[in-house]
């Protein structure tokens, strides 16, 4: 079951990210292009393939005959983030905001980054491992699994966001 639960969250988590830049895709286009190390492909292409991958990853994580193909596309993406933004930190090139954000604030690129998504690789990676030994996961899982997913990625940004609003609660303490 802990499993079941752990893909439905994989899989609001990346629903919410292919949202996330349908959004707000000029803001995610203009992100884009700031990043240095950007393979040579038309930014609307690549902006259309990672929103794609993104979806489908989210669809087939759910999926019982296609878990791990949606595991491996997750993960191929989150590596690529990451080295990505770790090629951009370490040539100084840091001072944009990320594109990665849920909402309308901006986070600039920091190892801090590279921590939470070697956080979220490691849920996905506990995901493959729970499919391996586990017992098989039933469709009818499918709807508690998503459910779960979507409160827990909702307490999630509120938590977040009470966290980057704490200079805002601290003032109104005064």
């Amino acid at each position: 079951m802990l499993t079941t639960l752990l893909l439905g969250l994989l899989s609001v988590f990346w629903i919410a990210c292919a949202i996330h830049k349908l959004a707000d895709i000029n803001g995610f286009n203009h992100s884009l292009k700031q990043y240095q190390w950007v393979p040579p492909i038309n930014h609307t292409i690549l902006l259309s393939g990672l929103i794609v991958a993104e979806t489908i990853s989210a669809i087939f994580v759910v999926l019982p005959a296609l878990h791990m193909l949606g595991l491996f596309i997750a993960c191929s993406l989150l590596l690529a983030y990451s080295v990505l933004i770790a090629l951009n930190i370490l040539s100084g090139n840091r001072d944009f905001d990320c594109g990665c954000l849920f909402g309308n604030q901006e986070q600039r690129l920091s190892a801090s980054l590279l921590w939470r998504n070697a956080g979220i690789f490691l849920l996905h990676v506990l995901a493959v491992i729970g499919l391996q030994s586990g017992t098989p996961i039933q469709t009818s899982d499918v709807f508690t699994s998503l459910l779960f997913g979507a409160v827990t990625l909702f307490i999630g940004v509120i938590v977040q966001q009470v966290i980057r609003n704490q200079s805002h609660i601290n003032a109104l303490k005064r």
